[in-house]
């Protein structure tokens, strides 16, 4: 009841099923050198650096920006520079989502779906099933998804998957940058960026990213 269920062992069971069901599987079908591929992405590679940039500074800026222009009275409700700053370590440490999901979703589904699919139908699908995961959350009061409308996160996830699935090409899989997607994106929200627009910036930048052929 209330708050109190974020501190149940199940919530951290659920929170990380992804991961778990992600190591396993490698386990299951490539033995402990799979496992031990798999978390050898987590460690960056010198030509991904330039996209850590962009991502680390490009995406909140962009999410800054389609907040400010969609809802303009939200720079006054923005937390100041310290506040900003704890509300990042806050995410890192008490946000389970980027490190108890990306090993399943980008770290184990999306490889194997990319052999058998073209990418952006592999992201259309991750995003659904990543979609559809969360949606018992919407009906648990003390998560985040309970005040979000299911068709706009519907949107927000494919959104992201596309981000990430191209991102995913560009990096030769680097599983660190997916966290870190995922850990920006969730950050934007414990900033205060209004959801929708957060969701228009990741839907246009998407948008672009499929215009130019960046999936193809």
């Amino acid at each position: 009841p209330g708050g109190s269920s974020l501190l149940h062992p199940l919530h951290y069971i659920a929170a990380f099923g992804p991961s778990i069901a992600g190591i396993a599987m490698a386990a299951s079908t490539e033995g402990w050198a799979g496992v031990r591929r798999l978390l050898a992405r987590v460690v960056p590679s010198r030509s991904a650096l330039p996209w850590y940039v962009a991502v680390l500074i490009g995406f909140p800026a962009l999410n800054l920006v389609a907040a400010r222009l969609l809802a303009p009275d939200f720079l006054a409700r923005l937390p100041s520079w310290h506040r900003l700053l704890f509300l990042l370590s806050f995410t890192l440490v008490a946000d389970t989502g980027p490190l108890g999901e990306e090993f399943g979703w980008r770290g184990f589904a999306l490889p194997r779906l990319l052999k058998h699919r073209r990418p952006l139908a592999a992201a259309v699908i991750l995003g659904v099933i990543w979609w559809a995961w969360h949606l018992p959350t919407f009906f648990i009061p003390a998560l985040s998804q309970h005040q979000l409308s299911i068709p706009i996160f519907l949107m927000n996830s494919l959104a992201l998957s596309v981000i990430m699935t191209w991102l995913y090409q560009r990096t030769r899989g680097d599983l660190l940058l997916m966290i870190l997607v995922h850990v920006t994106a969730n950050y934007c929200g414990w900033i205060g960026i209004p959801f929708n627009e957060e969701v228009a910036a990741e839907v246009a930048c998407a948008t672009l990213i499929i215009a130019c052929g960046g999936l193809r």
